[in-house]
């Protein structure tokens, strides 16, 4: 059974999965100019940092406690590596979705949609509008294993922000997605009450009244307005 938990610097290790650790997004190339640091020191420091700060920086899926894959979503100022990109976004705080990487053996069963899905929900939380991303085309898939690939994120309904003809950045508006969730819930509703003997439970606005006794209040205050006539 899967298992989403927050990123924390003590679970920084986990996010190898069966791989080694990925801190393409936390650094930039300068030429060997610096010493290079241990992965784990990086990212350590990096959680530690995003956290104190902004809040968790993603999330980590688990099964029966073996680490199996991990979602990364934070604003562009805690990504380095966007600088390097000629579609970094301009705003700062831009919420940007870093990588989404499972294990091998999970491939196929929907791991990494059910990922962005949570990082869906964390942006949700913190109340942003949108969500975008930096990711490949597919003639560039594979040069950057942490980089996700265009069709992949296209798929999920991101769209093109600001195009390029490898790394092209997408976004995925989140007032659309609230709007598609309350319309299926709208549409389950109409199916239910089409059932014989199925009542649905009736709609509540947002003063926590039931639309059913908001109808029979309107329709008492009718019938008074007409005596009252």
């Amino acid at each position: 059974m899967r298992d989403l938990r927050p990123l924390t610097v003590d679970r920084v290790a986990d996010l190898a999965g069966d791989s080694a650790l990925c801190t393409f997004w936390q650094t930039v190339p300068r030429n060997g100019d610096i010493l290079p640091r241990e992965p784990i020191d990086l990212l350590t420091d990096w959680v530690s940092d995003v956290t104190a700060n902004w809040g968790p920086p993603g999330r980590i899926a688990y099964v029966e406690d073996r680490p199996v894959g991990h979602v990364l979503l934070v604003p562009a100022r805690y990504v380095p590596r966007l600088a390097a990109f000629p579609t970094t976004p301009s705003d700062p705080a831009t919420l940007m979705l870093v990588t989404v990487r499972i294990n091998a053996d999970q491939r196929g069963r929907g791991l990494r949609k059910v990922l962005v899905q949570a990082a869906v929900k964390e942006a949700l939380r913190h109340r942003v509008r949108s969500i975008e991303v930096i990711a490949a085309r597919p003639h560039a898939v594979g040069k950057h294993p942490c980089v996700l690939e265009s069709s992949f994120v296209e798929n999920l309904g991101f769209r093109v922000a600001r195009d390029h003809p490898v790394y092209p950045r997408l976004r995925l508006d989140l007032r659309t997605i609230v709007t598609i969730r309350d319309g299926a819930a709208a549409a389950v509703r109409k199916a239910l009450a089409r059932v014989p003997g199925v009542h649905p439970v009736p709609e509540t606005p947002p003063d926590g009244a039931t639309r059913a006794r908001v109808t029979r209040a309107r329709d008492t205050r009718a019938r008074d307005t007409r005596a009252i006539e």
